[in-house]
């Protein structure tokens, strides 16, 4: 009863706001922390900002990617500020955690206890450059895909200059959300699948029991079904798409929710889990301007701006200032919204990280990295700081952070959240954040908003993350591959063989990057990946001798990499890489796609009529064909050493051969 009590003050809180001392609840909750960096020593400094209202600090180490802070290294009073490791090795990153104590009473501990805040930072001595990142699926909305054939191209060259081993699908907005989800489970069992770039209005799971569920008496935004927009039932969850193997379930029904989008009935689809069920592998980023007729660009229109954005942030054509703007306008609620940008801007940016001020006034004049806002809102505004109109005429950061009510929910006609990436500049990703809060800090170290938002849909009492932390609502809105520091490329690659076509020559025009360690430089069979590392350390001039060529078509990139400073020390940064490519290559290395396929071969990968099976032996072995939805087309056997069948009767699309736990994909044209 004492915790349902607590639950109805917190909502209540989140609807009227009251009177508190001059420190806000943000402010006690937070720590705002950054590091600095000592090569010759070596060691790494942490500095933080106390508050009045502190008693005392404890310090917490461990390796980035543990889920146990252990015990502290350090106990330091109130009147201290930093602290120094000297405990440390170049290239490893270090996470801490700083953990305040306050003699703020803490509102919603009914035994009366204190306020603690919170401070996160993972820091390094030049971390090692990320060369790979894994592989992404970009999933197109046939719509998209019919008329932005260019413009995704240069997304999925940007994708794999970028380190991503990229494939894409089109998809039928009128699937079903399990059919989009057996494709993604085909994908990560056949060719992987690390994260999911969805395009377009790929369609919208739904999940939670809101006011039904006894766990969740409350919707995450406290609208619940005694008020007149009450906000109960499921929500859009994407993150179902990110779960491989977890039990979502559909066999309870809510009716509580003013929206009948809302409202969740047995077998309808929409799933019963307000909390995620299992860990999710797969990150998921959605790009998706349907129904937003407010702007004067159609859906194509928008989603075409979009990608032209993206792109020019991602070889750093956009600059922007690498700051962060906070605007409060929940500083008298104690749940104290704002704490994480406060603690995560200063980890990013460092000690003059944050500005507080007027979000659409403050970018007038200068473009920001970041900025988080919050105010009471419904599903086209936010109070305090604008509507979905604004946004058609201003813009706020590159990567914006909101909390508020209703529009967390973002599946609707003009949703506010969306609209802040359909501005004519910046709006790259937008994120929910408050119940719970993200957690954000290692962006500082070069990770992407997909490795973020596996970060904080995971967090369950690991970090700070207030309330609905492991929240089947938490969603990341844009491009999952996108990271903060993005550094000028290089320009005009050239390859040249020599006479017997055994070697390559590649040169290239320097970067205007001021300050670069060097460049690196790539191969591939194919030009969307996988980029295989050729020298281990950077090189300063702009030409390299590659005398172990693959057999064949050889595809070449050259990245730039930088020593990055930001809030948390440094990490080796790369550029988007430059591609040229170069056929006929006599070359000592055996492709990487044909080493794998030494024992089968499956051909052709674009079939109009028959698909052929060879294998080096005579041995039956039995094969299964499963179309882009995971449903099973075809089963047989294969005899012989090549076994041949007819395809022309399935439908146009993509299909996944799949024998001795191989999955093989070709294309029915």
């Amino acid at each position: 009863m004492k915790h349902l009590q607590s639950l109805i003050t917190l909502f209540l809180l989140f609807l009227i706001s009251t009177s508190v001392c001059a420190q806000s609840f943000s402010e006690s909750r937070a720590v705002p922390a950054y590091a600095e960096i000592d090569k010759s020593s070596p060691s790494i400094t942490l500095h933080w900002t106390g508050t009045p209202d502190a008693v005392s600090y404890k310090v917490f180490r461990r390796s980035l990617g543990s889920n146990n802070w252990g015990t502290a290294i350090t106990n330091l009073p109130a009147t201290d500020s930093s602290y120094e490791d000297t405990d440390v090795t170049q290239g490893t990153v270090y996470e801490y955690s700083i953990e305040k104590s306050t003699n703020t009473l803490e509102p919603f501990d009914g035994e009366g206890g204190n306020i603690f805040g919170y401070g996160y930072v993972s820091a390094s001595i030049n971390k090692d450059a990320v060369h790979s990142r894994g592989v992404l699926w970009v999933l197109i909305a046939k719509n998209i895909n019919d008329s932005l054939g260019s413009e995704i191209d240069q997304l999925t060259r940007d994708l794999a200059a970028d380190g991503w081993n990229v494939y894409q699908e089109t998809i039928d907005t009128n699937l079903e959300v399990s059919d989009v989800k057996a494709f993604i489970g085909n994908a990560r069992n056949g060719l992987g699948c690390d994260a999911v770039y969805l395009l377009g209005h790929i369609p919208v799971p739904y999940a939670g029991l809101y006011c039904q569920d006894s766990n969740y008496l409350f919707p995450p935004d406290g609208h619940y079904e005694l008020d007149p927009n009450s906000h109960c039932g499921a929500w859009a969850a994407d993150v179902y798409y990110g779960t491989i193997g977890a039990n979502w379930t559909d066999d309870d029904s809510t009716t509580l929710a003013k929206r009948p989008e809302n409202n969740n009935a047995i077998g309808d689809g929409k799933f019963d889990n307000a909390r995620i069920p299992g860990t999710v592998s797969i990150a998921v980023g959605r790009v998706d301007f349907y129904n937003m007729p407010a702007f004067e660009l159609s859906e194509i229109g928008l989603t075409k701006q979009y990608l032209n954005k993206a792109h020019d942030f991602k070889i750093a054509t956009t600059q922007v200032l690498k700051q962060g703007i906070i605007e409060n306008n929940f500083a008298t609620l104690p749940e104290g919204f704002s704490s994480g940008a406060i603690r995560d801007f200063t980890a990013i940016s460092g000690k003059d990280g944050i500005i507080n001020a007027d979000v659409f006034n403050t970018t007038i004049s200068n473009d920001y990295l970041m900025s988080y806002t919050c105010g009471a809102g419904s599903y086209i505004s936010c109070a305090g700081v604008g509507s979905t109109t604004d946004f058609t005429t201003k813009n706020a950061a590159a990567f914006n952070h909101i909390f508020g009510s209703f529009f967390g929910d973002y599946d609707i006609e003009n949703n506010f959240m969306r609209a802040s990436m359909a501005t004519e500049k910046l709006g790259l990703v937008c994120i929910w954040s408050g119940r719970p809060k993200w957690i954000t800090h290692t962006l500082a170290i070069g990770e992407t908003y997909g490795d973020i938002a596996l970060r904080s849909q995971n967090n369950w009492l690991d970090y700070d993350g207030n309330f609905y932390q492991n929240g089947s609502h938490v969603a990341l809105l844009g491009d999952p591959s996108l990271r903060n520091d993005m550094l000028y490329p290089a320009a005009n690659i050239s390859l040249v063989t020599n006479m017997d076509r055994t070697e390559v020559d590649v040169t290239w025009d320097a970067t205007i990057e001021s300050d670069i360690s060097g460049y690196f430089i790539y191969r591939s069979h194919k030009p969307s990946g996988k980029y295989v590392l050729i020298n281990t350390i950077p090189i300063s001039s702009t030409s390299f001798k590659d005398v172990s060529p693959y057999n064949g078509t050889n595809h070449y990139m050259v990245r730039v990499a930088k020593e990055t400073y930001t809030g948390s020390g440094s990490y080796t940064n790369l550029s988007l890489g430059i591609v040229d490519e170069i056929n006929g290559l006599n070359g000592a290395i055996a492709r990487i796609g044909d080493i794998s396929r030494d024992l089968i071969k499956v051909y052709p990968t674009l079939a109009t009529d028959r698909i052929h099976i060879e294998k080096n032996s005579n041995s039956v072995q039995s094969f299964r064909i499963t179309n882009s939805i995971g449903s099973e087309v075809f089963t047989s056997e294969t005899h012989g050493k090549i076994t041949s069948f007819s395809v022309h009767s399935l439908p146009s699309g993509a299909y996944f051969i799949t024998i001795n736990n191989k999955s093989y994909r070709f294309i029915k044209i």
